[in-house]
């Protein structure tokens, strides 16, 4: 609507039919360009929360995601590969690589690892969390958590270092979601300089939405209470 009222505005001024023509163009190459990204960015928020990778379960993801878009899966797969420079099945099994080497050079068990990934997971899809995602460190020296005066840490490049030494996972995991608020926050332009003093706005925020959704997935998996 708000482009056919400028459009009338052009035509009602004598602007002539070349600039017409050439406004008309441009203004549906961006609406174009809008779509496309906007459908490979779906996949590429929705690819990572899969349980299975193989090609049915990408497959059935990329149908919903193209219907949703009203364009085929063909044009889905090459506009995902123009913006990420990989096919959906290499991209995603790159990502989750890079985030099962990284908890499994701090956390020891198998069984932590997992229940670790799959909190991480749970918690993505719970804030709506938009590419890219961060990645995650854990570490068990104590002396630079004591040093720090912290349990975690969101950096300024966008990932999230958690520290894991003498601490229960369901302490572990508050810490996981109080940082991956402030990576929502980041994405939401929610931070400003100097706002994360201890007890400021967004401090608060993810204090409060740790404790909430903690409870929330501790009753669904009550073995996170060690």
């Amino acid at each position: 609507m708000r482009a056919a009222a400028a459009l009338d505005d052009r035509v009602a001024s004598g602007t002539s039919k070349v600039s017409i023509f050439l406004y008309v163009i441009n203004t549906t190459m961006r609406a174009i360009e809008f779509l496309s990204e906007s459908a490979a960015k779906e996949l590429a928020d929705k690819l990572p929360t899969l349980k299975k990778t193989d090609y049915n379960a990408i497959d059935e993801l990329m149908q919903r995601v193209s219907q949703h878009h009203g364009i085929d899966g063909k044009k889905l797969h090459d506009l995902f590969v123009a913006k990420y420079k990989d096919t959906p099945d290499t991209w995603v099994k790159k990502i989750k690589q890079r985030n099962e080497d990284t908890i499994s050079e701090g956390v020891e068990t198998p069984e932590d690892q997992q229940k670790i990934k799959d909190f991480i997971q749970w918690s993505l899809k719970t804030l709506n969390m938009q590419q890219p995602h961060p990645k995650f460190e854990f570490s068990r020296d104590t002396e630079q958590a004591q040093q720090d005066h912290r349990t975690g840490m969101h950096t300024s490049d966008g990932n999230i270092l958690v520290y894991i030494e003498n601490r229960n996972l369901v302490d572990i995991f508050r810490t996981i979601f109080h940082e991956l608020v402030h990576h929502r926050q980041d994405q939401l332009n929610m931070i400003g300089p100097d706002d994360s003093y201890p007890g400021s706005p967004v401090e608060a925020m993810a204090d409060m939405m740790a404790g909430k959704y903690i409870k929330i997935y501790g009753k669904q998996h009550p073995e996170i209470f060690q």
